[in-house]
């Protein structure tokens, strides 16, 4: 993997580098830059990174980035919805209406069955476009999977999250169960 067109070699070279010139920025007493500087070397990190889903997980409700109130079963009744909490992490920012940056996923969903047979699927389900100012990196997004009409048995939801500004993709999946 290359981090603006370096090596890994370099690029953890230059990443330990950054390590050193923060602890010097500490040593003088100027822990702000110190910060900036390991924020720049997570950012050369970021870029290279592929896109990764750092949690996924079910929930009841979920307000905040880290904020979400953790679902004690996957199992759902009809006419409920699964709710999914996910923190994506190496995605690209793009350029956004307030002239700095814009993260943009756009969300595929197929579910299957127990036998792993599709039997729905939907891409481009969902489209999250979110300026920002800063290259934010606590990032989440909910997801949910509405179960009007399935007939009793398991599922699992798999998901693919799409960068919309990079050829980046992430792929992952939630097991749930729709209750007779």
């Amino acid at each position: 993997m290359t981090a603006a067109g370096l090596s890994s070699a370099a690029a953890a070279g230059s990443i330990a580098d950054k390590g050193v010139e923060a602890e010097n920025h500490v040593a003088a007493g100027d822990p702000t830059a110190a910060i900036e500087t390991l924020d720049a070397a997570i950012a050369e990190i970021w870029d290279a990174m592929p896109l990764t889903i750092r949690k996924a997980v079910p929930v009841d409700s979920a307000t905040g980035y880290g904020v979400y109130a953790r679902r004690d079963n996957t199992i759902y009744k009809i006419g409920e919805k699964v709710l999914v909490y996910v923190e994506p992490i190496g995605f690209a920012y793009g350029r956004g209406p307030l002239g700095d940056r814009l993260i943009s996923l756009g969300v595929d969903l197929a579910i299957l069955d127990a036998n792993g047979d599709k039997v729905f699927g939907k891409e481009d389900l969902m489209r999250l476009e979110l300026p920002v100012r800063y290259r934010n990196r606590e990032f989440f997004l909910t997801l949910n999977i509405n179960l009007e009409t399935p007939p009793p048995g398991k599922y699992t939801g798999r998901f693919l999250l799409k960068d919309n500004h990079s050829d980046k993709t992430a792929e992952f999946e939630i097991p749930f169960e729709v209750a007779g």
